[in-house]
């Protein structure tokens, strides 16, 4: 029993040394060229996007026949299972080389290792994330009134964002998420009040933000980044 292994395994080294087996190849797709179900006649068992310009770049990949769904593949992404020829099609508005590996005598020679995490290309978005933005998405003074008043717009953008009230108001200014926002004396929608001179901020939400004052012409500082 214990010689049943290295007896398979020499076999394989001698099937390697004889013949070009297990051996992955790389083809190099420019995604800026268009394709629509361009034939390449390779074959193996094995293909793997092995590396894109970002992680969200992909090739609609058809597998030996036209009439076969095309399926998006991205970074990291492939499929084992017998192949004649690929059909490619490359999605518009995307630009950089594509890198697709494949192989035959998958998995019994050939294993693709690749133990990058799915998030390591979004890392560049992450460290901008914290770091913020270089320069602000929006900022200004508004003035807000007895009637209510949209201090920030939804930003899918927005990293984070400020409201304060002018130190020399005379009014308090209720701050509420649409338009329905009231003060405490004339309902309960809101969430936070600014007495002059006080301020909100937050960095983890990115949608409207609306305002109405006890007095009129509250004046109210605004910036998000």
């Amino acid at each position: 029993m214990h010689n049943i292994l290295p007896e398979v395994f020499n076999e394989k080294i001698e099937i390697v040394r004889r013949n070009s087996i297990g051996v992955p190849r790389m083809m190099e797709i420019d995604l800026a060229i268009a394709l629509i179900d361009h034939e390449y006649n390779i074959s193996g068992n094995l293909f793997y996007i092995w590396l894109a310009p970002t992680q969200n770049d992909y090739i609609n990949i058809k597998v030996n026949q036209t009439s076969q769904p095309a399926v998006p593949y991205r970074m990291g992404q492939g499929l084992v299972t017998p192949f004649d020829k690929l059909l490619i099609t490359t999605p518009a508005a995307q630009t950089g080389n594509l890198y697709l590996m494949y192989g035959t005598e998958a998995p019994e020679l050939l294993e693709i290792i690749d133990n990058r995490s799915a998030l390591a290309g979004d890392i560049s978005a992450m460290l901008e994330e914290l770091r913020g933005d270089v320069t602000p998405e929006n900022w200004g003074e508004i003035t807000v009134g007895v009637a209510q008043a949209q201090l920030l717009a939804a930003n899918a953008n927005r990293k984070g964002c400020c409201v304060c009230s002018d130190i020399l108001n005379t009014g308090n200014i209720y701050l509420g998420f649409d338009n329905t926002v009231t003060t405490s004396a004339g309902g309960n929608n809101w969430f936070h009040v600014l007495v002059p001179g006080g301020s909100f901020h937050v960095d983890d939400y990115r949608g409207p933000i609306h305002a109405i004052a006890t007095v009129a012409a509250q004046l109210v500082g605004t910036g998000e980044w």
